[in-house]
Order: C-alpha cells, then sequence, then structure tokens
C-alpha cells in the first residue's frame, strides 16, 4: 500500500521551513536579487537560498555603502561564493524570474527583477551563523553568511583557487568548530541584548522575511 517517500520521510525532521540555526548546509541559491537604494545609491544583491531539506534562508551582501564607497567585506565574500561556484564572470544584471514573498496576500509570488541567473542553481554549500542586527527591534536571529565552500570537494574559496595545490580539504572543519564555538552573534547594545525574539512559526516566513538591510 505504501513505498518509502525518502523526502517526505526527511521532511518530517524540519520542524521549521525555515533555516533558524548556526550550522553547515548544502544547497542553491533561488534569486540573486540587485539591489539598489535609490536616494543613497549604496547596493547589494538578495539572495534566497534553499537548502538539501528545503528549508530556506534569505540573505544580503552589501556591496557598496552610500554614495558609491565600496564595501571590501562584501565583494570579498561575493568573490568567495563565485570561486567555490568555479564562476570566472557574473555578468551584468539582467530581467529574471523569482519567487518571493508577499506579505500581504501571506503568499509566494513570481515576480520579475533584475538579477544573475548565474548565481541561481549551482550546489554551494554555507556555514551560517545566526546574528540579531545591531537596530533590531524585535531580537529574532536571522541566518548570515559565515563562509562559503565548494558543494563537490568541500574546500574553500582559497583552496579551491590553490586547484592542484590543495589536495584535500583542510579548513572547513576548522571553520566549522570556529563557527559552532559563537554559533549566534548579538550586534545589539549591551543594554538591550536581554530583549530577544521569539522564533519564526513554521507556517510562514519571519515578518522581515524580504527586508534589505541597507547601510
Amino acid at each position: 500500500m505504501f513505498d518509502l517517500d525518502s523526502g517526505s520521510a526527511r521532511a518530517a525532521d524540519n520542524k521549521s521551513a525555515f533555516i533558524d540555526e548556526a550550522g553547515k548546509y548544502l544547497g542553491a541559491f533561488t534569486r540573486a536579487e540587485w539591489m539598489e537604494k535609490d536616494d543613497t545609491g549604496s547596493t547589494g544583491i538578495g539572495f534566497s537560498f534553499k537548502n538539501s531539506e528545503n528549508a530556506e534562508a534569505q540573505f544580503y551582501i552589501n556591496l557598496s555603502y552610500q554614495h558609491g564607497k565600496k564595501n571590501d567585506g562584501g565583494h570579498s565574500l561575493l568573490n568567495a561564493i563565485m570561486a567555490c561556484m568555479k564562476l570566472r564572470k557574473v555578468e551584468a544584471p539582467r530581467k529574471i524570474t523569482v519567487e518571493k514573498w508577499n506579505s500581504d496576500t501571506k503568499q509566494r509570488d513570481k515576480v520579475d527583477v533584475y538579477g544573475f541567473p548565474e548565481l541561481m542553481g549551482p550546489k554551494i554549500g554555507l556555514l551560517i551563523q545566526m546574528e540579531i542586527e545591531k537596530n533590531s527591534e524585535s531580537g529574532n536571529p536571522r541566518p548570515t553568511i559565515y563562509m562559503p565552500f565548494s558543494a563537490e570537494s568541500e574546500k574553500t574559496a582559497s583552496e579551491v583557487l590553490d586547484g592542484d595545490k590543495c589536495r584535500a580539504p583542510a579548513k572547513l572543519e576548522k571553520a566549522v568548530q570556529m563557527l559552532m564555538n559563537k554559533p549566534l552573534v548579538d550586534r545589539r547594545p549591551k543594554g538591550n541584548q536581554h530583549q530577544t525574539g521569539n522564533t519564526p512559526s513554521s507556517d510562514g516566513p519571519p515578518d522581515d522575511w524580504n527586508d534589505i538591510p541597507f547601510d
């Protein structure tokens, strides 16, 4: 009468549809959207990530601050992602169709945005750290990219770029240990750190699912 559905069985372990714990994840970006704030000119890329068990997370990589000041950290992270995907170049943003959460209708809608299809689809590994942002009012932790790595070889970006000089991954295990020593970073002022929000419910995304933390 019943045949084992391994995907359904695995889903029983996944009580939340959203990544809410630090750790090591394999998956792919389903959205890589170019974002620019009109009033300041700050730019970045909004990512949606889905892991192998269909849990999701949203990330924002800031590439420039107000008035075009380059964010070196954001560019380093983007280049590390490209290295782990073995992408030599990402073309200028162009129109793509992605799914985004509509907070009014409480459902996903397909929308056209400008983005980077090269970054969507290829498998990638992510070490994810939870973070409470410095201006957070809710105190809810949100996932951030601690370090990308190759889903195929588990090599970090520098190890991928070393090519044949690096025969086996060596840095990822140490990075995982460092991450798990500090799985949550609270960037709020000390006096506000006792105010921590509730874990997002599993029947819808977090309230700030599409919020973009422009600098």
